[in-house]
């Protein structure tokens, strides 16, 4: 799939949760992405949390998969579905394996943990990837649509890196 053609992967994907069938449907993309198919990046062959989530609509699954799918609430700290996240679960493997395309803007930034991260923005799409490095591999944290709020920040990182 060429960055040309990403579109939601489901018109009527619910702001709740999935349903089985888009569930199952969005774990297979996920095992057959990132799982059964590694991408190598830079020589480095990208990793995921595979530990098993607990979370009601991801238990059993890999965590990897909850990050992508849910997101973080800054209330309650509890994830929560992300109907915006977990349309775009097919965009990850397009979108790092055109890395190199002008319109993807790439920066890395260390966090407060003191850890190197490499983002992967789609800003025409408002799109994210987020890898980390852990020797000697790279680790997909997770993905996630910009919001406005968002796009300001990862502006001024992706100017920083570049200058």
């Amino acid at each position: 799939m060429e960055l040309d053609d990403l579109e939601d992967l489901f018109d009527d994907l619910g702001i709740d949760g999935p349903t089985p069938e888009q569930l199952y449907q969005m774990y297979g993309i996920f095992l057959n992405d990132i799982a059964k198919n590694p991408i190598e990046l830079n020589g480095k062959t990208l990793k995921y949390n595979n530990n098993k989530s607990e979370h009601p609509i991801c238990r059993g699954k890999a965590q990897a998969f909850e990050h992508i799918i849910t997101r973080e609430s800054k209330i309650s700290g509890k994830r929560n579905f992300d109907r915006e996240r977990a349309n775009k679960i097919h965009w990850i493997r397009p979108i790092l394996l055109n890395a190199h395309d002008v319109r993807i803007k790439y920066f890395e930034r260390v966090n407060d943990k003191g850890e190197n991260q490499h983002f992967y923005w789609f800003q025409e799409k408002s799109f994210i990837i987020i890898i980390r490095e852990i020797q000697p591999d790279i680790l997909l944290i997770t993905s996630f649509s910009v919001d406005t709020l968002e796009r300001n920040k990862f502006k001024k990182w992706y100017d920083d890196y570049r200058n």
